[in-house]
Protein backbone atom coordinates (compact mmCIF):
# COMPACT_ATOMS: atom_id res chain seq x y z
CA UNK A 1 0.00 0.00 0.00
CA UNK A 2 1.29 3.18 -1.08
CA UNK A 3 1.18 5.80 1.66
CA UNK A 4 1.46 9.19 1.87
CA UNK A 5 1.50 10.65 5.22
CA UNK A 6 -0.55 12.76 4.22
CA UNK A 7 -18.84 -12.38 6.05
CA UNK A 8 -17.56 -14.98 5.33
CA UNK A 9 -16.47 -17.88 3.45
CA UNK A 10 -12.91 -19.84 2.48
CA UNK A 11 -11.09 -21.31 0.05
CA UNK A 12 -8.07 -23.26 0.49
CA UNK A 13 -6.48 -25.15 -2.40
CA UNK A 14 -6.91 -28.72 -3.94
CA UNK A 15 -6.34 -30.30 -6.53
CA UNK A 16 -9.40 -29.81 -8.82
CA UNK A 17 -9.20 -29.30 -12.58
CA UNK A 18 -12.63 -28.98 -14.26
CA UNK A 19 -13.77 -30.69 -16.77
CA UNK A 20 -15.53 -28.22 -18.93
CA UNK A 21 -18.65 -30.34 -19.46
CA UNK A 22 -22.22 -29.04 -17.94
CA UNK A 23 -25.54 -30.48 -18.23
CA UNK A 24 -28.89 -29.63 -16.78
CA UNK A 25 -29.36 -30.92 -13.87
CA UNK A 26 -33.24 -29.66 -11.56
CA UNK A 27 -32.92 -25.86 -11.22
CA UNK A 28 -29.42 -25.57 -11.67
CA UNK A 29 -26.97 -25.98 -13.94
CA UNK A 30 -24.38 -29.03 -13.65
CA UNK A 31 -20.84 -28.88 -13.72
CA UNK A 32 -18.83 -31.87 -13.72
CA UNK A 33 -15.47 -31.59 -11.52
CA UNK A 34 -12.77 -34.30 -11.72
CA UNK A 35 -9.58 -33.90 -9.96
CA UNK A 36 -6.13 -33.88 -11.76
CA UNK A 37 -3.13 -34.48 -9.36
CA UNK A 38 -1.01 -33.57 -12.56
CA UNK A 39 -2.12 -30.17 -12.56
CA UNK A 40 0.09 -28.53 -9.71
CA UNK A 41 0.13 -24.92 -9.23
CA UNK A 42 2.52 -25.00 -6.18
CA UNK A 43 3.94 -27.97 -4.75
CA UNK A 44 4.55 -26.47 -1.03
CA UNK A 45 2.55 -22.83 -0.80
CA UNK A 46 3.67 -20.88 2.00
CA UNK A 47 -0.35 -19.59 2.81
CA UNK A 48 -2.65 -17.00 2.85
CA UNK A 49 -1.96 -14.34 5.13
CA UNK A 50 -1.94 -10.18 6.05
CA UNK A 51 -0.40 -7.14 6.61
CA UNK A 52 0.10 -6.68 9.80
CA UNK A 53 2.00 -3.47 11.15
CA UNK A 54 2.71 -2.46 14.85
CA UNK A 55 2.70 1.51 14.19
CA UNK A 56 -0.41 2.56 14.94
CA UNK A 57 -0.89 0.24 17.98
CA UNK A 58 0.26 2.64 20.63
CA UNK A 59 -1.75 5.61 18.96
CA UNK A 60 -4.94 3.49 19.01
CA UNK A 61 -4.51 2.92 22.76
CA UNK A 62 -3.90 -1.08 22.17
CA UNK A 63 -2.96 -2.51 25.40
CA UNK A 64 -1.92 -5.84 26.81
CA UNK A 65 -5.26 -7.19 27.28
CA UNK A 66 -6.82 -6.05 24.18
CA UNK A 67 -3.78 -7.38 22.38
CA UNK A 68 -5.03 -10.61 23.81
CA UNK A 69 -7.83 -10.76 21.54
CA UNK A 70 -5.66 -9.84 18.46
CA UNK A 71 -3.60 -13.09 19.75
CA UNK A 72 -6.82 -14.75 19.60
CA UNK A 73 -7.95 -14.34 16.50
CA UNK A 74 -4.53 -14.41 15.38
CA UNK A 75 -3.99 -17.74 16.75
CA UNK A 76 -7.17 -19.04 15.25
CA UNK A 77 -6.45 -18.05 11.88
CA UNK A 78 -2.99 -19.77 12.40
CA UNK A 79 -1.88 -16.91 10.44
CA UNK A 80 0.63 -18.76 8.35
CA UNK A 81 1.94 -15.32 6.53
CA UNK A 82 2.38 -11.79 7.94
CA UNK A 83 4.05 -8.72 5.67
CA UNK A 84 5.28 -6.41 8.89
CA UNK A 85 6.44 -3.18 8.50
CA UNK A 86 10.02 -1.85 9.85
CA UNK A 87 11.09 2.11 10.09
CA UNK A 88 14.96 2.98 10.50
CA UNK A 89 13.76 5.81 12.32
CA UNK A 90 12.03 3.64 15.30
CA UNK A 91 15.50 2.58 16.55
CA UNK A 92 18.31 4.78 14.92
CA UNK A 93 19.60 8.37 16.60
CA UNK A 94 21.83 10.70 15.67
CA UNK A 95 25.31 9.69 16.04
CA UNK A 96 24.70 5.98 15.51
CA UNK A 97 23.25 4.85 18.55
CA UNK A 98 20.33 2.51 18.89
CA UNK A 99 17.33 2.70 21.39
CA UNK A 100 15.93 -0.68 21.58
CA UNK A 101 13.65 -0.03 24.11
CA UNK A 102 11.89 2.85 22.20
CA UNK A 103 7.89 2.33 22.32
CA UNK A 104 8.03 1.99 18.32
CA UNK A 105 10.74 -0.75 19.22
CA UNK A 106 8.38 -2.25 22.01
CA UNK A 107 5.39 -2.29 19.55
CA UNK A 108 7.51 -4.22 16.97
CA UNK A 109 8.50 -6.69 19.36
CA UNK A 110 4.79 -7.90 20.74
CA UNK A 111 4.25 -8.81 17.23
CA UNK A 112 7.17 -10.63 16.31
CA UNK A 113 7.07 -12.11 19.61
CA UNK A 114 3.41 -13.69 18.64
CA UNK A 115 4.59 -14.89 15.44
CA UNK A 116 7.62 -16.65 16.45
CA UNK A 117 4.76 -18.44 19.08
CA UNK A 118 2.78 -19.75 16.64
CA UNK A 119 5.72 -20.16 13.43
CA UNK A 120 4.20 -17.54 10.65
CA UNK A 121 6.60 -16.65 8.46
CA UNK A 122 7.46 -12.63 8.58
CA UNK A 123 8.81 -10.32 5.69
CA UNK A 124 9.72 -7.40 7.33
CA UNK A 125 9.48 -4.49 5.06
CA UNK A 126 12.13 -1.65 5.83
CA UNK A 127 9.81 1.16 4.38
CA UNK A 128 12.41 3.52 2.98
CA UNK A 129 13.80 6.97 4.23
CA UNK A 130 12.74 9.39 1.22
CA UNK A 131 9.40 10.31 1.93
CA UNK A 132 9.08 13.09 4.62
CA UNK A 133 7.09 10.85 6.79
CA UNK A 134 10.14 8.38 6.93
CA UNK A 135 13.28 10.41 6.46
CA UNK A 136 15.83 9.91 9.19
CA UNK A 137 17.96 12.46 10.32
CA UNK A 138 21.70 12.41 8.60
CA UNK A 139 20.47 10.01 5.40
CA UNK A 140 20.03 11.72 2.08
CA UNK A 141 18.27 8.43 0.63
CA UNK A 142 18.39 4.78 0.18
CA UNK A 143 21.20 4.40 -1.42
CA UNK A 144 22.77 6.06 1.47
CA UNK A 145 25.58 3.51 3.05
CA UNK A 146 24.31 5.10 6.60
CA UNK A 147 21.06 3.88 5.41
CA UNK A 148 21.91 0.21 4.62
CA UNK A 149 24.63 0.16 7.85
CA UNK A 150 21.14 1.12 9.78
CA UNK A 151 19.33 -1.97 8.22
CA UNK A 152 21.75 -4.27 9.12
CA UNK A 153 22.47 -3.06 12.54
CA UNK A 154 18.59 -3.47 13.57
CA UNK A 155 18.20 -6.76 11.55
CA UNK A 156 21.59 -7.99 13.66
CA UNK A 157 19.99 -7.33 16.41
CA UNK A 158 15.94 -8.52 15.70
CA UNK A 159 17.39 -11.58 14.11
CA UNK A 160 20.96 -12.33 15.81
CA UNK A 161 20.64 -11.11 19.05
CA UNK A 162 16.68 -10.88 19.67
CA UNK A 163 16.63 -14.38 17.88
CA UNK A 164 13.39 -14.05 15.93
CA UNK A 165 13.71 -17.15 13.17
CA UNK A 166 10.10 -15.74 12.39
CA UNK A 167 11.57 -13.26 10.06
CA UNK A 168 12.72 -15.34 7.25
CA UNK A 169 12.53 -12.48 4.76
CA UNK A 170 13.42 -8.93 3.98
CA UNK A 171 12.08 -6.19 1.72
CA UNK A 172 13.85 -2.97 1.29
CA UNK A 173 11.60 0.16 0.65
CA UNK A 174 7.41 -0.29 0.43
CA UNK A 175 6.25 -0.10 -3.32
CA UNK A 176 9.88 1.45 -4.59
CA UNK A 177 8.20 2.95 -7.68
CA UNK A 178 5.93 5.29 -5.79
CA UNK A 179 8.46 5.63 -2.74
CA UNK A 180 12.21 6.01 -4.56
CA UNK A 181 10.98 6.38 -8.14
CA UNK A 182 14.37 5.74 -9.65
CA UNK A 183 15.33 2.09 -10.20
CA UNK A 184 19.41 2.66 -10.07
CA UNK A 185 19.00 4.46 -6.95
CA UNK A 186 17.06 1.58 -5.44
CA UNK A 187 19.00 -1.03 -6.78
CA UNK A 188 22.34 0.87 -5.17
CA UNK A 189 20.59 0.45 -1.91
CA UNK A 190 19.68 -3.15 -1.97
CA UNK A 191 23.12 -3.98 -2.91
CA UNK A 192 24.67 -2.23 -0.40
CA UNK A 193 22.21 -4.13 2.30
CA UNK A 194 23.10 -7.02 0.69
CA UNK A 195 26.59 -6.42 1.32
CA UNK A 196 26.22 -4.91 4.85
CA UNK A 197 23.89 -8.44 5.57
CA UNK A 198 27.15 -10.73 4.35
CA UNK A 199 29.53 -9.08 7.17
CA UNK A 200 26.92 -10.03 9.66
CA UNK A 201 26.16 -13.03 8.37
CA UNK A 202 22.65 -12.57 7.99
CA UNK A 203 22.43 -13.86 4.57
CA UNK A 204 22.63 -16.81 6.01
CA UNK A 205 18.95 -16.09 7.71
CA UNK A 206 17.12 -13.73 6.21
CA UNK A 207 16.29 -13.95 2.58
CA UNK A 208 16.12 -11.10 0.03
CA UNK A 209 12.21 -10.60 -1.60
CA UNK A 210 11.48 -7.77 -3.92
CA UNK A 211 10.91 -5.81 -6.00
CA UNK A 212 7.49 -5.09 -4.19
CA UNK A 213 6.10 -3.12 -6.96
CA UNK A 214 2.64 -2.15 -7.34
CA UNK A 215 1.23 -1.67 -10.80
CA UNK A 216 4.59 -1.01 -12.66
CA UNK A 217 5.93 -4.15 -14.34
CA UNK A 218 9.18 -2.50 -15.74
CA UNK A 219 9.92 -2.75 -12.46
CA UNK A 220 9.54 -5.66 -11.95
CA UNK A 221 11.63 -7.23 -15.18
CA UNK A 222 14.14 -4.46 -14.02
CA UNK A 223 14.53 -6.32 -11.07
CA UNK A 224 14.79 -10.18 -12.36
CA UNK A 225 16.87 -9.11 -14.90
CA UNK A 226 19.42 -6.82 -12.83
CA UNK A 227 19.21 -7.95 -9.22
CA UNK A 228 18.21 -11.76 -9.27
CA UNK A 229 21.21 -12.72 -7.56
CA UNK A 230 20.25 -11.12 -4.63
CA UNK A 231 16.90 -11.91 -4.66
CA UNK A 232 15.84 -14.80 -3.27
CA UNK A 233 11.91 -14.43 -3.78
CA UNK A 234 9.80 -12.33 -5.87
CA UNK A 235 7.00 -10.32 -4.78
CA UNK A 236 4.19 -7.74 -6.75
CA UNK A 237 1.24 -5.88 -5.05
CA UNK A 238 -2.01 -5.88 -6.80
CA UNK A 239 -4.94 -4.46 -6.24
CA UNK A 240 -7.35 -5.06 -8.59
CA UNK A 241 -10.23 -3.86 -10.76
CA UNK A 242 -13.57 -6.20 -9.38
CA UNK A 243 -14.45 -6.04 -13.29
CA UNK A 244 -10.92 -7.94 -13.96
CA UNK A 245 -11.46 -10.58 -11.46
CA UNK A 246 -14.46 -11.03 -12.24
CA UNK A 247 -13.48 -11.76 -16.06
CA UNK A 248 -11.20 -14.02 -14.69
CA UNK A 249 -7.99 -12.71 -15.89
CA UNK A 250 -6.55 -11.56 -11.96
CA UNK A 251 -5.00 -15.04 -12.79
CA UNK A 252 -3.43 -14.28 -15.74
CA UNK A 253 -1.99 -10.91 -14.94
CA UNK A 254 -0.23 -12.61 -12.40
CA UNK A 255 1.14 -15.73 -14.21
CA UNK A 256 2.69 -12.93 -16.28
CA UNK A 257 4.65 -11.81 -13.72
CA UNK A 258 6.15 -15.50 -12.78
CA UNK A 259 6.98 -16.45 -16.34
CA UNK A 260 9.05 -13.42 -16.84
CA UNK A 261 10.92 -14.57 -13.55
CA UNK A 262 11.10 -18.31 -14.53
CA UNK A 263 12.36 -17.46 -17.84
CA UNK A 264 14.94 -15.01 -17.18
CA UNK A 265 16.25 -16.48 -13.76
CA UNK A 266 17.45 -20.22 -13.97
CA UNK A 267 16.87 -20.37 -10.45
CA UNK A 268 13.70 -18.58 -10.10
CA UNK A 269 12.09 -21.84 -9.99
CA UNK A 270 12.97 -22.55 -6.49
CA UNK A 271 12.40 -18.83 -4.97
CA UNK A 272 8.65 -17.64 -3.44
CA UNK A 273 6.55 -16.12 -5.59
CA UNK A 274 4.72 -13.37 -3.62
CA UNK A 275 1.46 -11.44 -3.80
CA UNK A 276 2.69 -8.83 -0.87
CA UNK A 277 -0.46 -6.99 -1.13
CA UNK A 278 -3.87 -8.00 -2.08
CA UNK A 279 -7.43 -5.91 -1.95
CA UNK A 280 -9.99 -4.25 -4.31
CA UNK A 281 -8.89 -1.32 -5.97
CA UNK A 282 -12.43 -0.03 -6.79
CA UNK A 283 -13.68 2.71 -3.75
CA UNK A 284 -10.07 2.67 -2.77
CA UNK A 285 -7.86 5.67 -1.25
CA UNK A 286 -4.71 5.24 0.61
CA UNK A 287 -6.64 4.97 4.34
CA UNK A 288 -9.81 3.37 3.22
CA UNK A 289 -11.95 1.07 0.77
CA UNK A 290 -15.76 2.38 0.48
CA UNK A 291 -16.74 -1.14 -0.01
CA UNK A 292 -14.93 -2.85 3.00
CA UNK A 293 -18.04 -3.37 5.07
CA UNK A 294 -20.00 -5.31 2.46
CA UNK A 295 -20.25 -8.75 2.14
CA UNK A 296 -19.59 -8.52 -1.56
CA UNK A 297 -15.83 -7.75 -0.26
CA UNK A 298 -15.40 -11.47 1.24
CA UNK A 299 -16.98 -12.70 -2.13
CA UNK A 300 -14.41 -10.98 -4.03
CA UNK A 301 -11.40 -11.69 -2.03
CA UNK A 302 -11.59 -15.26 -2.40
CA UNK A 303 -12.13 -14.96 -6.06
CA UNK A 304 -9.10 -13.23 -5.54
CA UNK A 305 -7.65 -15.53 -3.73
CA UNK A 306 -8.62 -18.77 -6.03
CA UNK A 307 -6.67 -16.56 -9.15
CA UNK A 308 -3.94 -16.28 -7.24
CA UNK A 309 -3.21 -19.17 -5.88
CA UNK A 310 -4.05 -20.94 -9.48
CA UNK A 311 -1.51 -18.72 -11.16
CA UNK A 312 1.15 -20.35 -8.94
CA UNK A 313 1.88 -18.18 -6.59
CA UNK A 314 3.51 -19.32 -2.99
CA UNK A 315 1.58 -16.98 -0.69
CA UNK A 316 -0.79 -14.18 -0.79
CA UNK A 317 -0.91 -11.78 1.84
CA UNK A 318 -3.92 -8.79 2.36
CA UNK A 319 -4.19 -5.19 3.07
CA UNK A 320 -4.40 -5.66 6.08
CA UNK A 321 -5.22 -7.46 9.20
CA UNK A 322 -6.89 -4.72 11.12
CA UNK A 323 -7.57 -1.07 11.80
CA UNK A 324 -5.13 -0.89 14.53
CA UNK A 325 -2.25 -0.86 12.15
CA UNK A 326 -2.38 2.29 10.70
CA UNK A 327 -3.89 5.63 12.33
CA UNK A 328 -6.82 6.10 9.97
CA UNK A 329 -7.25 3.05 7.96
CA UNK A 330 -10.48 0.79 8.06
CA UNK A 331 -9.02 -1.76 5.12
CA UNK A 332 -8.70 -4.15 8.16
CA UNK A 333 -10.46 -7.57 8.95
CA UNK A 334 -11.55 -5.85 12.15
CA UNK A 335 -12.08 -2.11 13.18
CA UNK A 336 -9.74 -0.67 15.34
CA UNK A 337 -9.98 -0.05 19.48
CA UNK A 338 -12.08 3.02 19.55
CA UNK A 339 -14.33 1.25 17.11
CA UNK A 340 -14.64 -2.09 19.24
CA UNK A 341 -12.56 -4.24 17.16
CA UNK A 342 -15.59 -5.97 15.28
CA UNK A 343 -15.06 -8.03 13.01
CA UNK A 344 -15.75 -7.40 9.41
CA UNK A 345 -17.49 -9.87 7.30
CA UNK A 346 -14.73 -10.93 5.17
CA UNK A 347 -12.95 -11.66 8.24
CA UNK A 348 -15.23 -15.09 7.60
CA UNK A 349 -13.26 -15.70 4.14
CA UNK A 350 -10.38 -14.56 5.17
CA UNK A 351 -9.58 -16.16 8.32
CA UNK A 352 -10.82 -19.43 6.64
CA UNK A 353 -8.41 -19.31 3.51
CA UNK A 354 -5.74 -18.81 6.24
CA UNK A 355 -6.10 -21.90 8.97
CA UNK A 356 -6.99 -24.22 6.66
CA UNK A 357 -4.08 -23.65 3.83
CA UNK A 358 -1.14 -24.55 6.08
CA UNK A 359 2.30 -24.49 5.06
CA UNK A 360 3.58 -27.10 2.67
CA UNK A 361 0.27 -27.66 1.03
CA UNK A 362 0.27 -28.39 -2.83
CA UNK A 363 -2.14 -25.92 -4.42
CA UNK A 364 -3.56 -27.51 -7.87
CA UNK A 365 -4.81 -25.22 -11.02
CA UNK A 366 -8.15 -25.47 -11.61
CA UNK A 367 -9.43 -24.21 -14.90
CA UNK A 368 -13.15 -22.66 -14.29
CA UNK A 369 -15.77 -24.50 -15.18
CA UNK A 370 -17.58 -21.12 -16.34
CA UNK A 371 -17.58 -17.64 -16.29
CA UNK A 372 -18.90 -17.16 -12.93
CA UNK A 373 -17.28 -19.91 -11.33
CA UNK A 374 -13.70 -20.43 -9.77
CA UNK A 375 -12.11 -23.37 -7.61
CA UNK A 376 -9.69 -23.35 -5.28
CA UNK A 377 -8.16 -26.97 -4.27
CA UNK A 378 -6.00 -27.58 -2.14
CA UNK A 379 -4.12 -30.97 -0.74
CA UNK A 380 -2.90 -30.33 3.09
CA UNK A 381 -0.13 -32.42 4.67
CA UNK A 382 -0.92 -35.26 6.85
CA UNK A 383 -0.76 -34.84 10.37
CA UNK A 384 -1.27 -37.66 13.02
CA UNK A 385 -0.83 -41.34 12.98
CA UNK A 386 -3.02 -42.00 10.35
CA UNK A 387 -0.63 -40.22 7.60
CA UNK A 388 -3.61 -39.47 5.65
CA UNK A 389 -4.03 -36.33 3.03
CA UNK A 390 -6.60 -33.84 4.23
CA UNK A 391 -8.13 -31.64 1.62
CA UNK A 392 -9.39 -28.38 0.92
CA UNK A 393 -11.98 -27.46 -1.75
CA UNK A 394 -13.73 -24.21 -2.35
CA UNK A 395 -16.83 -23.56 -5.15
CA UNK A 396 -17.08 -19.33 -5.94
CA UNK A 397 -19.86 -18.36 -7.81
CA UNK A 398 -20.15 -15.05 -8.90
CA UNK A 399 -22.96 -15.41 -10.80
CA UNK A 400 -26.81 -14.21 -10.23
CA UNK A 401 -27.99 -18.20 -10.42
CA UNK A 402 -27.44 -20.80 -8.43
CA UNK A 403 -24.83 -23.93 -9.67
CA UNK A 404 -24.43 -27.56 -9.03
CA UNK A 405 -21.59 -29.46 -9.08
CA UNK A 406 -20.49 -33.14 -8.97
CA UNK A 407 -16.85 -32.97 -7.47
CA UNK A 408 -14.75 -36.87 -8.29
CA UNK A 409 -11.47 -36.80 -6.76
CA UNK A 410 -9.15 -40.61 -6.96
CA UNK A 411 -8.85 -40.83 -3.20
CA UNK A 412 -7.77 -43.91 -1.70
CA UNK A 413 -10.82 -44.08 0.87
CA UNK A 414 -13.62 -41.80 1.38
CA UNK A 415 -13.20 -38.23 3.49
CA UNK A 416 -15.20 -36.59 5.46
CA UNK A 417 -15.83 -32.75 5.25
CA UNK A 418 -16.82 -29.65 6.86
CA UNK A 419 -19.00 -27.80 4.79
CA UNK A 420 -18.98 -23.76 5.35
CA UNK A 421 -21.26 -21.07 3.66
CA UNK A 422 -20.52 -17.53 2.96
CA UNK A 423 -23.15 -15.24 1.08
CA UNK A 424 -24.79 -12.19 0.52
CA UNK A 425 -25.63 -11.89 4.03
CA UNK A 426 -22.34 -13.38 5.64
CA UNK A 427 -22.08 -17.11 7.53
CA UNK A 428 -22.42 -19.28 10.40
CA UNK A 429 -19.57 -18.08 13.24
CA UNK A 430 -19.97 -18.79 16.58
CA UNK A 431 -19.78 -16.03 20.02
CA UNK A 432 -16.26 -14.84 18.94
CA UNK A 433 -16.59 -14.74 15.35
CA UNK A 434 -15.38 -17.68 14.13
CA UNK A 435 -16.70 -19.46 11.17
CA UNK A 436 -18.61 -22.75 12.02
CA UNK A 437 -19.72 -25.50 9.84
CA UNK A 438 -23.46 -25.60 8.43
CA UNK A 439 -23.23 -29.49 7.74
CA UNK A 440 -20.74 -32.74 7.07
CA UNK A 441 -20.24 -34.10 3.49
CA UNK A 442 -18.77 -37.12 2.23
CA UNK A 443 -16.35 -36.98 -0.42
CA UNK A 444 -16.52 -40.67 -2.04
CA UNK A 445 -13.79 -41.95 -4.38
CA UNK A 446 -16.36 -43.90 -6.76
CA UNK A 447 -19.74 -41.21 -6.62
CA UNK A 448 -17.87 -38.29 -5.77
CA UNK A 449 -20.05 -35.42 -4.56
CA UNK A 450 -22.82 -33.06 -5.39
CA UNK A 451 -21.96 -29.53 -4.27
CA UNK A 452 -24.90 -26.85 -4.08
CA UNK A 453 -23.68 -23.07 -4.57
CA UNK A 454 -26.36 -20.53 -4.31
CA UNK A 455 -26.02 -16.70 -6.32
CA UNK A 456 -23.07 -14.96 -5.49
CA UNK A 457 -21.56 -16.85 -2.80
CA UNK A 458 -19.02 -19.38 -1.77
CA UNK A 459 -19.18 -23.19 -0.49
CA UNK A 460 -16.13 -24.27 1.55
CA UNK A 461 -15.15 -27.84 2.55
CA UNK A 462 -12.32 -28.77 4.56
CA UNK A 463 -10.87 -31.99 6.08
CA UNK A 464 -8.70 -29.73 8.20
CA UNK A 465 -9.54 -29.59 11.90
Amino acid sequence: MQERHAGRLLVPCLLLAWCGTAVEGGEAKMLRIHVNPKAVACRSFLGFGAEWDSRGYDQAGVTDEDFALVARRVRWMRLPVARIMMQVKWCYRPGGKYAWNSADMKALYRHLDLCEAIGTTVFLTDWGCEPKWLNVPGMKNVADPKYAEAIATYMDHLVNRKGYTCIRYFILVNEPNFEVRDFARWKKGLQNVATAFRKRRLDKKVTFAGSDHSNDERWHTQAVDQVRDILGAYDVHRYARDADVRAGKLEGYFRTQWQYALAKDPKARNKPLIVGEAGLADGMSTSKNANILRPYYGLFMADYAAQAAGSGAWAVSAWMLDDNSHPGFTWGLWTNKAEGMKLKPWFFVWSLLSRCVPPGSVVYRVPPPSGDVRVLAARVPATGRSGAARWTFCLVNRGAAATRALLTAPLDAPVTLRRYHYGPRGGKADKDGFPVPVASETLDPKRGLTLDCPARAVVFLTSVE
